[in-house]
């Protein structure tokens, strides 16, 4: 009998790890190629005459490559752990934001105080909101219920 897979990749852990590995050896790589593209460029400089052919901008080029996939293979290993602590930095905001806009009736079931949910009573004709049952005037702009 088959299992029915989650969400992600089969062997999502050892994706995360491979692109761990790899983003450090890439990086470490790509730093390396960079300084040694640079200070070689640098030194060329000080020579006019150019005949080593263009490696040391190659190197310098190369290098930043590995940057840059360094970089993506960094983002691949870690993404879990970087949205996991977005959405939790975020949620609390987003929450307190539709209870405020919403005046405390949700927003799609964000942000729905419990004040709002108890409340029973008529709409008010002039803004819309929900009153208590033995409300006489609405809670939100003065408008009279009756």
């Amino acid at each position: 009998m088959d299992q029915q897979q989650g969400p992600g990749l089969a062997r999502q852990e050892q994706v995360r790890t491979a692109a761990r590995v790899l983003a450090v050896v890439l990086l470490v790589t790509g730093a390396v190629m960079l300084v040694r593209g640079l200070s070689a460029f640098a030194s060329e400089m000080d020579n006019p005459s150019f005949d080593d052919g263009p490696g040391s901008v190659l190197t310098a080029a190369a290098g930043g490559f590995c940057l840059v996939f360094g970089l993506a293979a960094a983002s691949v290993g870690w993404m879990r752990a970087h949205a996991s602590y977005v959405a939790g930095e975020t949620m609390p905001v987003v929450k307190d934001s539709a209870t405020y806009l919403s005046d405390g009736r949700g927003v799609a079931g964000v942000g729905r105080t419990e004040e709002a949910a108890a409340a029973t009573g008529p709409y008010c004709r002039q803004c819309g909101t929900r009153n208590d049952a033995e409300a006489r005037f609405c809670d939100s702009c003065g408008q009279s219920l009756a």
